[in-house]
């Protein structure tokens, strides 16, 4: 076995980059064992390989260069322990966020195709529904629709509606005289929130959980069957909590949407 081991050899036996080898010298990472003085040539002890090995390792969990130089300085696992400890923590923290995400995009992929799943787009179907929080804002029945829209992104614009987590999915709530009317005059505009807010917010609705008659419909072109509707509600109870959800089928034009009424029974 070798005394020392030229740069090159070392970079090629460890497989790193003379370039790596460089940097950690001129970071204060790990120096050469010796140096020529004439030629400047860098050398590297075996003892020192397994210093190296250790960097690539600790570089494989993600730690930062500064924080390994720091351990390797140290020489102990004083500070080894809790940069791993951190470091854990920061990767479940990164699992936790990439599972939610991948919830919101299972979420978004239902949203586009929910209304699919059935060939009868007039029937009336029963459905269970758990409890769900929506920001709201009230409409006057003679405004432009585009009116309560900006007024919904101004108020989830502020604090301390900004920092809630949304579902991108958006809806009005109508009156059953005017469905049977077949006249779209929303009471209220909302968009949903991913879970109820941990703080008071006044103007989080709940909507309560419970068993909804549904049909589906695009609304904005009040082309429904209301003669249909007030045959099915015939002696059939129902409460006040009326919703049409808006589920998107393209990006560009949103005036054909389909939009599920829910009536609440």
């Amino acid at each position: 076995m070798k005394e020392y081991y030229s740069i090159g050899e070392t970079a090629k036996l460890l497989g790193v980059s003379t370039q790596t080898l460089r940097y950690y010298d001129r970071e204060g990472i790990l120096r050469p064992e010796t140096i020529n003085e004439e030629t400047g040539y860098r050398y590297y002890s075996y003892m020192q390989f397994h210093k190296i090995d250790r960097i690539k390792y600790l570089q494989s969990f993600g730690l930062s260069l500064e924080e390994i130089g720091a351990i390797i300085q140290d020489g102990t696992i004083r500070l080894l322990m809790p940069a791993l400890s951190a470091r854990k923590e920061a990767l479940l923290e990164h699992i936790n966020q990439t599972v939610e995400q991948i919830k919101d995009i299972d979420w978004y992929i239902n949203y586009f195709t929910y209304t699919g799943l059935s060939d009868d787009s007039s029937a009336f179907y029963r459905i269970h529904l758990p409890e769900r929080y929506v920001l709201e804002v009230p409409c006057d029945p003679e405004e432009p629709l585009s009116d309560m829209e900006i007024r919904l992104a101004e108020k989830k614009g502020r604090l301390p509606y900004s920092e809630l987590p949304y579902r991108r999915q958006y809806g009005y709530r109508i009156r059953m005289e005017d469905l049977l009317r077949k006249k779209f005059r929303p009471s209220s505009y909302f968009i949903f929130t991913k879970s109820r807010p941990d703080h008071v917010c006044r103007d989080i609705q709940v909507i309560p959980e419970g068993d909804f008659v549904c049909f589906r419909t695009p609304i904005l072109k009040e082309c429904w069957d209301a003669d249909g509707l007030r045959a099915y509600f015939t002696g059939l109870p129902h409460r006040d909590t009326i919703l049409a959800l808006e589920f998107e089928d393209n990006l560009v034009d949103w005036s054909d949407a389909v939009y599920e009424v829910q009536i609440m029974i």
